[in-house]
């Protein structure tokens, strides 16, 4: 859980947020805004916007938790995010010994991935966190830090923006109510003015056109690190603008003295310091009548860029990830219907998807499938497996995809990436069926039979052990080719005779095996008798066993039973005639 605070912390953030008037009140467009940008730049079903009071955590904006408006202080992440002044991440809580028993965790709504800011005000007073949350471990890349530092910061401007607002408008109430005098509400105006240029970053100027003095208000002194009561010199103050940003500040001025327009240009600019910083400037010419002064107001926007440029950025890499991958990606609602799609896909193009429902391009026997997979999105919002899909020219192929609910937005869409994998699905399937092959005959070998173990304790099994006679002696006589030969007719043999779905096995050399699935001691003796009865166009003599086994029988033991009634029956038959061996068709 979160560590003790500091007293002198509580009493400082217990004043600001009585100040900020904002615990427990409805959401607002603004912070909602700000709180989902951060869920679209971090990929996070959830964030928040938390003010942290003596007992509480309240939501000022909720993107993800729907119908709660706050929690208790002490389970609140956020609660001990505001002990620091940076980022606080936790990559997966229940493996974390500070929050495996928070009942966030192990109930509902199963946190598993924590990150925040700290809301920290001018003064240094820290009084929420913006954080996004997720179901699932994970680890947030340095570019999604940085725009989440960013968006905590702009969030933190924009409550202290919501103060000077409401204490502006009581200011005015006050005036219009006759409560106070109107020396009082100069008084107040000028101290709400002050605040406000400190909370807004704004700093106000004004140039005496016949004395060239500048006046720089001490906010527009601290925007260029420069003490309080500064006098920059005209120089200056031209020299502080970026050398490519004098042009465009020197024609806004001449058009104010010529044309008396007035101007509001953002600029980059260089802090006294040497820091680079983005300004927004707006002024313009007081006449008397002619110009006599200009005057404007400066403000450091330097976040507010950061955050545009990081979500223009984003958005741009975005884009081109869609255009130009590889690999398949595309959104498509509930019913499956293709709202969005990049080029990659299997031969169609753009327009012949767009519209249309995913199960046109699946094979009919695989719809059922897919209805389960849309079940299960709804249900747990995500998905991964494989998925077969019809191209444009025919053909069928593998992809492996994953796919993501995105239950934020009015109508929530599923958002997939997939991979075209059928060339190597076909290869691992060839593999496979290789590894459980005999190359020479096509039956299985014993790899095959060792994937049997489980399934001969759950079913009933007739096993039928086969071993050719003499046939050392085709080897010796005729070759290891002609022996080849009489093997894969042996196999074919085997084959005609076995039922449909009866595996042949080549155990090695001139041994065969016949296993029949579900076979009692009956079905097995007709199989028996089959072959027997067309032993006389078998291409070599042979000598069989058979015995059944009801299900719980293991594997060794039951091929062991086959065999000694092989060697059984071996032991009875009479030898064999001279020139047995010429028996070979």
């Amino acid at each position: 859980m979160a560590d003790a605070p500091q007293p002198a912390a509580e009493s400082a953030r217990a004043e600001r947020l009585r100040a900020l008037s904002a615990l427990d009140t409805e959401a607002e467009p603004l912070f909602d805004a700000l709180a989902r940008t951060a869920a679209v730049a971090t990929a996070s079903p959830i964030a928040l916007i938390t003010l942290i009071d003596n007992e509480h955590q309240w939501f000022k904006a909720n993107i993800g938790f729907a119908g709660m408006r706050g929690t208790p202080r002490d389970v609140a992440f956020c609660a001990r995010t505001i002990l620091g002044s940076e980022l606080m991440e936790i990559t997966d809580t229940s493996s974390d010994p500070r929050w495996a028993d928070n009942p966030l965790v192990t109930g509902q709504p199963g946190i598993r991935f924590y990150a925040g800011v700290p809301l920290t005000l001018r003064d240094g007073v820290r009084v929420g966190a913006l954080c996004i949350l997720d179901r699932t471990p994970r680890k947030l890349n340095d570019e999604q830090r940085q725009v989440l530092a960013a968006l905590a910061a702009a969030v933190a401007e924009a409550l202290e923006l919501r103060m000077q607002t409401l204490q502006r408008q009581a200011a005015q109430q006050l005036q219009l109510d006759g409560a106070i005098s109107d020396l009082e509400v100069a008084r107040t105006g000028a101290s709400l003015v002050a605040r406000t240029d400190r909370l807004m970053g704004v700093g106000r100027w004004s140039l005496n056109l016949e004395t060239q003095q500048l006046d720089w208000s001490d906010e527009l002194c601290a925007i260029h690190e420069l003490p309080p009561g500064h006098r920059p010199t005209l120089l200056d103050a031209v020299n502080y603008c970026a050398p490519d940003a004098r042009p465009a500040m020197e024609s806004a001025v001449n058009a104010a003295m010529v044309e008396h327009a007035s101007w509001d240009l953002e600029l980059p600019a260089l802090t006294a310091r040497g820091r680079k910083i983005w300004l927004r400037t707006m002024g313009f010419a007081q006449m008397h009548p002619a110009p006599a002064r200009l005057v404007g107001v400066t403000q450091d926007i330097t976040i507010r860029r950061r955050v545009v440029s990081a979500l223009e950025a984003s958005d741009r890499r975005f884009r081109k990830l869609f255009e130009y991958s590889l690999g398949l990606i595309c959104t498509h609602d509930h019913d499956g219907v293709v709202l969005s799609v990049n080029p990659a896909a299997a031969g169609y193009s753009v327009g012949e998807l767009l519209g249309r429902p995913l199960t046109d391009f699946i094979p009919a026997e695989r719809h059922a499938a897919f209805r389960a997979y849309l079940l299960q999105l709804m249900t747990r919002d995500r998905n991964a497996g494989m998925l077969e899909l019809i191209a444009k020219d025919g053909s069928r192929r593998v992809w492996q995809y994953q796919s993501v609910l995105d239950d934020q937005s009015d109508e929530p869409y599923v958002l997939g990436h997939a991979l075209d994998i059928t060339e190597r699905y076909q290869h691992e399937l060839k593999l496979s069926k290789e590894a459980i092959r005999d190359p020479l005959t096509g039956c299985f070998n014993r790899r095959y039979l060792d994937s049997l173990s489980d399934a001969f304790l759950s079913e009933s099994w007739g096993c039928i052990a086969i071993d050719l006679d003499h046939f050392k002696q085709v080897n010796d006589r005729y070759g290891h080719q002609r022996g080849d030969e009489v093997l894969v007719a042996m196999a074919k043999f085997l084959f005609r005779h076995a039922r449909r779905d009866d595996p042949v096995i080549r155990l090695g050399g001139d041994e065969f095996l016949v296993l029949l699935r579900g076979a009692d001691s009956e079905a097995t003796a007709r199989v028996v008798r089959d072959i027997e009865a067309d032993r006389a166009v078998a291409p070599i003599g042979f000598t069989l066993g058979a015995a059944s086994f009801g299900r719980g029988v293991p594997l060794g033991e039951a091929l062991g039973e086959a065999d000694r009634r092989l060697y059984q029956q071996r032991a009875i038959d009479r030898a064999p005639p001279p020139g047995a061996a010429d028996r070979v068709s």
